[in-house]
C-alpha cells in the first residue's frame, strides 16, 4: 500500500470548530478502512464502535456517508446528515439548536417573527459548524408545536383559553353503554313532496354510537326542515350489554 493511501484528505469545510474537525477526522482514520471493504462484517463494525465511541448502527451510518461523500474529512463532520427523504429529519446537535431557539426565542412574550428564528438558527448552527436547516424545515418545527402552549408563551393565557376545551380531559370509557355519542349528517338525496314531486329538502342521519365497543346502537332518519321523523328510532344492542 503506497503513503499517499494512508493520508485522509483534510480539505473542506476548514471553518469547522476544532473539536468537530477533530472528531470528524479520528472517524475517517477508521471509517475509510471500512468503506473501502466490499462488505462490512458485524465483527469489525464491532470493533470500529468500541474504538469510536459509538454504536454498530451508527457505523453503518458513518460508512455509508463516506461511500456517498467525496473521501475528505468533511464527509463525517457532525450534522453534515442529510436527514434521509425529504430531508425532514435532522442529526441530533442540529435537532437540539433549533428547540433551544424556539424555546428561548420563539416562544416568548416578544412574540419574535419566524424569520428572526431563522436568522437566530442560522447564527448558532454556522457558529457550532453544523449544516444550517431549511425554512421550510423550521416552518414545519413550529407547525408541530402545542397550539395552546404556543398561544400562552406569545400572547398569554387568556389568548390560549379559547384553544382549550370546555370539558377539560374527558373521564376514561372501559364498559359498554358507559358513554353513547350521537352525531348528524345529511343524506346525500333528496326528499320530493308525494303529490306533487317537489323537493322538500334533504333528510339527516341520526346515529348512536357506544364509544367502547364502537357499536352502533340506534339510527334515525328525519327531515330537518319540515321536522318529520321517519320511521322513529331502529335500536341494536350489542353483544353482552
Amino acid at each position: 500500500m503506497a503513503a499517499d493511501d494512508l493520508v485522509v484528505a483534510e480539505r473542506g469545510v476548514l471553518t469547522a470548530p476544532t473539536e468537530a474537525w477533530d472528531l470528524a477526522a479520528r472517524r475517517a482514520g477508521v471509517i475509510k478502512e471500512l468503506a473501502g471493504q466490499r462488505v462490512v462484517g458485524l465483527d469489525a463494525a464491532d470493533a470500529a464502535a468500541a474504538e469510536l465511541g459509538v454504536s454498530r448502527r451508527q457505523v453503518y451510518v458513518l460508512v455509508r456517508r463516506w461511500r456517498a461523500g467525496e473521501g475528505l474529512v468533511s464527509d463525517l463532520l457532525p450534522g453534515t446528515s442529510s436527514g434521509g427523504r425529504g430531508g425532514g429529519r435532522l442529526p441530533d446537535e442540529v435537532e437540539a439548536v433549533v428547540r433551544e431557539v424556539l424555546r428561548t426565542r420563539y416562544l416568548t412574550r416578544q412574540r419574535r417573527p419566524v424569520a428572526s428564528v431563522c436568522r437566530e438558527i442560522t447564527r448558532e448552527c454556522k457558529a457550532r459548524g453544523l449544516r444550517v436547516p431549511s425554512r421550510g424545515t423550521v416552518l414545519r418545527r413550529i407547525a408541530r408545536l402545542d397550539p395552546v402552549r404556543t398561544t400562552s408563551a406569545r400572547k398569554g393565557r387568556d389568548a390560549a383559553r379559547a384553544l382549550k376545551p370546555a370539558g377539560g380531559v374527558p373521564p376514561e370509557i372501559t364498559e359498554l353503554l358507559e358513554q353513547v355519542q350521537a352525531d348528524h349528517t345529511p343524506i346525500d338525496a333528496i326528499v320530493v313532496d308525494e303529490r306533487h314531486r317537489l323537493p322538500v329538502g334533504r333528510p339527516y342521519l341520526t346515529v348512536a354510537i357506544d364509544v367502547c365497543s364502537r357499536c352502533v346502537l340506534g339510527i334515525v332518519g328525519d327531515d330537518r326542515d319540515t321536522c318529520e321523523t321517519g320511521h322513529g328510532l331502529m335500536l341494536m344492542c350489542p353483544a353482552g350489554a
